[in-house]
Formats: C-alpha cells, sequence, structure tokens
C-alpha cells in the first residue's frame, strides 16, 4: 500500500494513525513528489474532479472551481496539478489497484 501526502497535514496524520492502529504496512511517499506517471494512473482509475481539493488553500489561489476543472484540457489541468501538487485531496492511497482519495481509506480499514 502506498499512501500519498504531506506530513504535516492532519488528514494525513489521521489516516497514517488509523493505519497503523490496524496494523496496516504502507508506504509514505511525499506527494509534492509525483510525476506524470504517477498522476496518469491515478488517472486511469479516478478523474481530476475526485483529485482536485477545490475547498483547499491552493486551489483558491489559483482559482480552480467544479467549472474551472470542467472548462480545462486534459493536458492543462495535468500541468496544472504537476506544477502545484497541494490542490491534490489528500490522503491519496493506492491499494490492491484501486485509489481510495481523503476519507475514503476509512474503506480500508474495514
Amino acid at each position: 500500500m502506498k499512501l500519498y501526502g504531506i506530513k504535516n497535514c492532519n488528514s494525513v496524520k489521521k489516516a497514517m494513525d488509523a493505519l497503523n492502529e490496524k496494523n496496516l504496512a504502507f508506504d509514505f511517499l511525499d506527494i509534492k513528489k509525483i510525476d506524470k506517471a504517477i498522476l496518469s494512473a491515478w488517472l486511469e482509475k479516478r478523474s481530476f474532479q475526485d483529485l482536485i481539493n477545490t475547498a483547499g488553500l491552493t486551489a483558491k489561489k489559483l482559482k480552480l472551481n467544479k467549472e474551472k476543472i470542467q472548462a480545462l484540457s486534459h493536458d492543462e489541468l495535468e500541468k496544472l496539478v504537476l506544477q502545484n501538487p497541494s490542490c491534490i485531496k489528500r490522503p491519496i492511497i493506492n491499494h490492491e489497484g484501486k485509489i481510495y482519495i481523503g476519507k475514503e481509506y476509512s474503506m480500508i480499514l474495514q
């Protein structure tokens, strides 16, 4: 299992604590270091609408709302996310071929 996030993010800390409590092993990876291959793999299973946290500070600075996400092309969004990985909802967990975003990690705990 791979958990992508930012160490000092409260949502990421909660997810890590919950996984540790259940003795589930995971590799922590800094979401700020993702590359095009990782993002593309996520996008094979999920959409930009799923990945981008429109309520977050980074998205607000970029004026990135649902309408703008729909208006931008795939390539424009890819470039934007890779240049501003803090706009991605956290954590992102890659587990058994599925991508869990944000609080969806609770599904792994069951």
